[in-house]
């Protein structure tokens, strides 16, 4: 599912390559101006991951933050396509996505200078004027993405699991237990239908099983019997509780600006020289397929460089191919590494 859109006239094009950082509206009489409207739709996303096709023109001003802003808009038709405020995003204004989008704003802001007819939106973040950074906003817009994802594996679990469940001892899996201290404590982060849990735990060492889909929750305790603790990647609190920790792409479905802060929590979650597994999709970018499901995508070099600053040390990467639910190849990276 990737994020299009133009000008009027059609002479400028641009694809959206990530996932946006946000979505806002935004009531300031500057966008009000602009938009010949009620308000502005931005869309916050990180310049280098935008491409555009068609000739660009630019008006440079203040805007009522006190910002230095460049305003660009398409040299035809004259339709503002975006802001660019040397921050580390660009403000695409949403009005001009193609149709069939169904991104929805998770935040409201310059509030002081909204119309009094315009409803505002019931809970989301709001501010009178400038959001003071965009962290509040970022989250809940993480928040309301990452529920679509969840929204699938809800819907589709039994589907999912009929798929995705495996009934023999998983090599690469089997392979890695191997690598493990005897009475190792062991989390399956993002465990699905709990498959590899069950295989952790024949195996004969203590695992919790963790996820956040309550219907892929189900599943695991109908078809494995295992309890999974329903929590969120970004809500992980445990503080040297594991000495190993298995994710098979199920980190895969972050966005990219959340993946430090989630090693970070493994990092804590784990002991000095913890094992831990990484399954992913290779390539760059991110897109959300035909099912509404994010996916993010890494090479060696990037991941490498992540873990490392997470305080991990890659041991080995394999590669490998693969076809997903939705019946696309992909090609996937198994990563191990070690807790310094």
């Amino acid at each position: 599912m990737s994020l299009t859109g133009g000008c009027q006239c059609g002479a400028v094009r641009y694809a959206i390559e990530g996932e946006p950082l946000g979505f806002a509206r935004c009531h300031c009489t500057d966008c009000q101006r602009q938009s010949g409207s009620a308000f502005g739709l931005s869309l916050y996303c990180v310049a280098e991951e935008v491409s555009w096709q068609g000739d660009l023109a630019t008006f440079e001003s203040v805007a009522e933050s006190g910002n230095r802003v460049q305003r660009r808009f398409c040299s035809k038709c004259g339709v503002r396509m975006y802001h660019d405020g040397g921050g580390d995003y660009i403000s695409i204004k949403a009005g001009t996505l193609d149709p069939g989008h169904e991104l929805e704003p998770r935040a409201e802001i310059w509030t002081d200078s909204a119309l009094p007819w315009v409803p505002l939106i019931e809970g989301v973040p709001r501010y009178e004027r400038q959001p003071p950074d965009q962290m509040e906003l970022r989250t809940a817009w993480t928040a309301w993405r990452r529920g679509q994802t969840l929204a699938f594996y809800d819907e589709n679990a039994a589907d999912y699991a009929a798929y995705s469940d495996a009934t023999e001892a998983h090599p690469r899996l089997a392979r890695w237990i191997d690598t493990l201290p005897e009475g190792a404590r062991v989390l399956d982060l993002g465990c699905g239908t709990g498959w590899a849990a069950a295989q952790i735990g024949r195996a004969g060492f203590d695992v919790r099983a963790m996820d956040g889909s309550r219907g892929l929750a189900e599943e695991a305790l109908q078809r494995h019997g295992i309890e999974v603790e329903i929590v969120d990647f970004a809500e992980l609190s445990e503080k040297a509780a594991f000495e190993a920790v298995w994710a098979f792409f199920s980190l895969q479905h972050a966005p990219r600006d959340r993946m430090p802060d989630h090693l970070r929590r493994i990092w804590e979650a784990t002991t000095p020289g913890a094992r831990l597994f990484l399954g992913l999709k290779e390539g760059t970018g991110s897109l959300r397929d035909e099912n509404g499901r994010l996916y993010t995508f890494y090479g060696e070099a990037e991941i490498a460089r992540r873990l490392e600053h997470g305080g991990f040390e890659i041991v080995k990467v394999d590669r490998g191919t693969g076809r997903g639910f939705d019946g696309q190849p992909s090609d996937n990276l198994y990563v191990e590494a070690v807790r310094g």
